[in-house]
């Protein structure tokens, strides 16, 4: 069971969402993947967790880490 991870810093806009979307296809069922962002903004992160939710993801927990970062972990459903 691999980790994904990916980290965002700055702003999110229309790429950084494609990018995260491709990144999701990636990762296989059971793995985990872990996002960290810069920016914390609810919007930023209601759009992530509901696009993770709808490609099938559940996720694991979420909050702001050691480094003062906000991450999403998930995990891929069969």
């Amino acid at each position: 069971m691999p980790d994904y991870r990916m980290d965002i810093n700055g702003d999110l806009g229309l790429d950084e969402y494609s990018n995260i979307f491709d990144y999701m296809s990636v990762v296989d069922i059971k793995d985990n993947f872990i996002i960290t962002l810069g920016n914390d903004e609810k919007e930023n992160i209601n759009i992530i967790t509901s696009m993770l939710k709808d490609s099938k993801f559940s996720i694991v927990n979420e909050g702001i880490d050691v480094n003062g970062k906000y991450y999403i972990n998930a995990s891929k459903k069969e």
